[in-house]
């Protein structure tokens, strides 16, 4: 089954830090995406997303309103394991993860 794991947190939080942070983040994130490869979970996608300076939509949350940041879409056998791995996303600054279960059609074997 496919979840996708969205890391929420408020975007203001990135112009504030430096680039030391930044790049603190980048490598634990690359280290998550390591320890998903190595565990034989199937990763469908994963992504910081763009700045939501770029987003399209007709309304933004607002400022200190909790935007998604990034996400990983990963495929596991149950709804357990997904928790799993939801426990394990590096979190920081007040950032959290929202778990969804992705209910697109599965192709055809």
């Amino acid at each position: 089954m496919e979840y996708a794991l969205l890391i929420y947190g408020p975007e203001v939080t990135w112009d504030r830090m430096t680039r030391e942070e930044r790049e603190e983040r980048f490598c634990a994130n690359r280290a998550f995406g390591r320890s998903l490869y190595e565990a034989g979970v199937g990763v469908v996608f994963g992504a910081r997303l763009a700045r939501p300076d770029f987003a399209v939509a007709e309304e933004r949350a607002g400022e200190g309103v909790p935007e998604v940041g990034g996400m990983w879409l990963i495929d596991v056998e149950s709804e357990e394991d997904a928790r799993t791995w939801a426990d394990r996303v590096p979190l920081f600054d007040g950032n959290h993860v929202e778990l969804r279960r992705c209910d697109r059609p599965r192709p055809a074997t």
